[in-house]
């Protein structure tokens, strides 16, 4: 029984991983008309492969940290994981894309395996060295990573030191390194902390020296947040309730225009709040409408935001209803950028990924049940999920982008084939 489930994951994944080849080969050179593309004079073909080979070692890096460790008979496993990891529809697309999404879940990838192996093997400058590297680069290359990153390096912190407190209960004989009983919690959060300002500082001189260019992927403020999330689309609905300085620089008109397009917020109506009253009065402006939006429309707010919660949490089952025409999303522009040049193959490509989840995740799902359990970073794993999750549904009220969650597809995905992972450390 075993032995079949493990061979049916097999063909499945195979199948993807022969799919995500044909349409790498016949898209190498072909441009994905992406508004927010960067800029760049290297080939697209060379672009590609230089973003896939940066994915293919970090994810073969996290997949080691998570126990799979690469020894003697597990090399082809391990890398068949990979391929299978890399040729996922929805993170292959961001990989030929002039996008920074396929460069930053490199950047998390690695800076997770460095936490994990941590979590397991302790602190030591070397690798808090390559954690912090890992946590800045993701930070510049995509801004919400300052803050994504830096949770989820104390948390997965926080993890560590529970764990080891559960061993000294149990009066464990514990080795604990040198490094850590110098350095400690204080000095490992101080480090997380300093390196967070550094991002924070060269993100502003960066925003600065190339506002075209990094515009799009700039995190919302709390203005822009509060009044996205919580005000739109209650502009007009809403208008007579709002402070007269607000009335001011928001005529009537244009509250019922802003109700059209959630996109002329950040555009027009912050900068416009800012110019008038300054940075510091303008987010206070738009959080008091938030607020009072939220008191007024409460049932109506909330029902919305665990919606978005659904849909980011269930991001690879969104996009199916997407595709079905159901939710308010992107995938659709998405979609249609990858198929520009190969419909037919994009089409069955596409939705194949969707089509094996389920199956994918039932046989790992079985496996469990044979081999006892999930693996032990698991816990890391759903925190991320949940994280995520929260974040980009606070964030806005934007439609949803799977773009911008690419680490919890690449966790769902992970755990379609989680028990194979298990399988190999048992057997």
């Amino acid at each position: 029984m075993r032995r079949t489930i493990t061979w049916l994951l097999y063909i499945l994944m195979g199948v993807q991983i022969v799919l995500g080849c044909a349409y790498f080969v016949s898209n190498f050179s072909v441009e994905q008309k992406f508004m927010e593309h960067y800029i760049s004079v290297v080939p697209v073909g060379v672009t590609s492969l230089i973003q896939l080979i940066l994915a293919g070692i970090s994810t073969w890096y996290f997949i080691g940290k998570l126990g799979f460790l690469g020894h003697q008979g597990k090399e082809f496993l391990r890398g068949y994981i990979c391929a299978f990891l890399l040729t996922v529809p929805y993170l292959l697309q961001m990989h030929m894309a002039r996008l920074v999404w396929s460069l930053s879940l490199s950047c998390f990838l690695w800076m997770s395996g460095s936490l994990l192996e941590i979590m397991e093997q302790g602190v030591t400058k070397g690798r808090v060295c390559l954690l912090l590297g890992a946590y800045f680069l993701y930070g510049i290359i995509c801004p919400d990573g300052l803050w994504l990153g830096g949770i989820l390096l104390l948390s997965g912190y926080a993890f560590y030191l529970r764990g080891r407190k559960k061993e000294e209960d149990k009066n464990m004989q514990i080795s604990i390194p040198k490094e850590e009983q110098t350095g400690g919690k204080f000095n490992f959060c101080l480090a997380v902390f300093g390196v967070a300002c550094i991002i924070f500082l060269m993100n502003i001189g960066l925003n600065s020296a190339f506002p075209n260019a990094r515009k799009i992927y700039r995190e919302n403020n709390l203005g822009t947040a509060a009044v996205s999330r919580f005000v739109w689309p209650n502009f007009a609905s809403n208008y007579f309730f709002w402070d007269e300085e607000v009335k001011t620089v928001l005529p009537e008109e244009d509250a019922v225009r802003l109700c059209q397009r959630i996109d002329l917020l950040e555009a027009e109506f912050y900068p416009a709040m800012v110019e008038t009253y300054g940075t510091g009065k303008a987010t206070k402006l738009c959080l008091e409408m938030g607020y009072r939006c939220l008191m007024d429309r409460s049932k109506e707010t909330v029902l919305e935001i665990g919606r978005d919660f659904r849909d980011h949490f269930l991001i690879p089952f969104t996009i199916e209803n997407n595709l079905q025409g159901k939710g308010v999303s992107l995938t659709a522009w998405n979609y249609g950028r990858m198929k520009s040049h190969t419909p037919v193959l994009v089409k069955y490509y596409y939705r194949y990924g969707i089509f094996e989840l389920p199956f994918l995740l039932l046989g790992s799902l079985l496996l469990w049940g044979f081999f006892g359990g999930l693996c032990k970073p698991g816990k890391l794993l759903c925190f991320t999920v949940i994280l995520y999750t929260l974040w980009y549904t606070m964030r806005s009220n934007l439609p949803i982008d799977y773009k911008l969650v690419l680490p919890v597809l690449f966790i769902w995905y992970l755990a379609s084939i989680g028990g194979l992972l298990c399988q190999k450390e048992e057997s």
